[in-house]
């Protein structure tokens, strides 16, 4: 057990540390801030996460991403709990005048108005995959990127900190709920895919300009090098002409030595990239899915679904059936009239292209 009462927030590595001799059921204890005796499978271990205490512990193995022991630690909790499904609880599922949050959150022609037909609570799955992106060049970085996806929409959680507060989640429901249409795991991680190779990308990026910066410096001290080489040589074939082709074999070798040293240097600082799927979080929320109209003067209504995020208390955008695009700007596609009774509710974009007008918040 912990035996500091530290104000200071303790890193991500720091409680993963933690939490997986916990699980092992081992036991820790922070013997000093960031330094701990560790007790697992019998055998003890003494951890630094802050390489200035290592002087004062010497028998202490530091704790970083890349040290042989957390990849040990992060690939044998990858084998045992790389999936698990938990259940999001204390949600409100009962939000007090659901018809006028809906209205609020909708931007409608003025001539339309919506209707609530009906609300159920459903459980929306939402998986959190959890990348581990490794940088592998002159040295080896490697970074967690975490990413939840609404299975329902197809698309990014937007309050994933929320989500995955653990006080709040539970191996068991708080009541038995059907689970909401979704897409699935596979479309989900192909969705997580394309979201997390920009992020990925943009953190290769960043890496490659450090590193080339201090490669470049120290190309730059290695060319200063090698040129007084060289004009060493041509100051002791000035002094003797008998060593005159000593000094031109002598530069030649110079020069070949600078391109070799040069050449192996920008090569480290190339950066390899590489992103697999480290563990998966299936996380079943309650929302609640609401059935509605939009309704003209002439009695034309035009059925579509809305969900009500219990966790931010706000309701989601639709998908619009034609562009695919998430929206809050609903309209009929067809003009309204009392033949057409049932016309598909669409953004209001794709419904008034033809129209050429624009919506209006009602």
């Amino acid at each position: 057990m912990n035996r500091f009462d530290s104000n200071l927030a303790i890193s991500p590595l720091e409680q993963f540390v933690r939490d997986y001799v916990d699980a092992r059921e081992g036991a820790w204890d922070e013997i000093e801030p960031q330094v701990y005796d560790v007790l697992l499978d019998s055998q003890m271990l003494q951890v630094a996460f802050d390489p200035e205490a290592l002087p004062e512990h010497p028998r202490a193995q530091l704790a970083s991403l890349g040290a042989p022991m957390i990849d040990r630690f992060l690939g044998d909790a990858q084998s045992r709990w790389n999936a698990a499904r938990l259940y999001r609880t204390r949600l409100n599922l009962h939000p007090h005048d659901l018809e006028s949050r809906l209205r609020r959150a909708l931007m409608l022609p003025q001539d339309l108005t919506v209707q609530i037909e009906s609300s159920r609570p459903l459980n929306f799955p939402q998986a959190v995959f959890w990348f581990k992106t490794s940088f592998v060049g002159d040295q080896k970085e490697e970074e967690i990127l975490p990413l939840g996806i609404d299975l329902h929409h197809l698309r990014p959680v937007r309050h994933l900190e929320e989500l995955l507060q653990s006080d709040r989640l539970s191996d068991v429901p708080e009541s038995l709920l059907p689970e909401a249409h979704n897409g699935g795991l596979v479309a989900g991680y192909r969705v997580a895919c394309r979201h997390v190779a920009p992020t990925a990308g943009a953190l290769a990026n960043a890496r490659r300009r450090d590193w080339t910066t201090r490669v470049e410096k120290q190309i730059a001290r290695m060319t200063d090098y090698y040129a007084q080489l060289r004009q060493e040589a041509r100051e002791q074939a000035a002094r003797d002409d008998n060593a005159s082709a000593r000094a031109v074999s002598r530069i030649e070798s110079i020069d070949r030595e600078e391109a070799l040293r040069t050449s192996e240097l920008r090569q480290k600082s190339a950066v390899r990239t590489q992103v697999r799927l480290l563990s998966l979080l299936l996380i079943e929320q309650p929302k609640l899915l609401i059935e509605a109209h939009l309704v003209d003067k002439n009695g034309s209504r035009g059925h579509f679904q809305m969900v009500w995020d219990s966790l931010s208390e706000s309701m989601e955008p639709i998908d619009c059936p034609r562009c695919g695009q998430p929206t809050f700007a609903l309209d009929m596609e067809n003009p309204r009239g009392p033949r057409i009774q049932t016309p598909p509710v669409l953004c209001g974009k794709c419904a008034n292209s033809s129209r050429g007008r624009g919506p209006k918040r009602s």
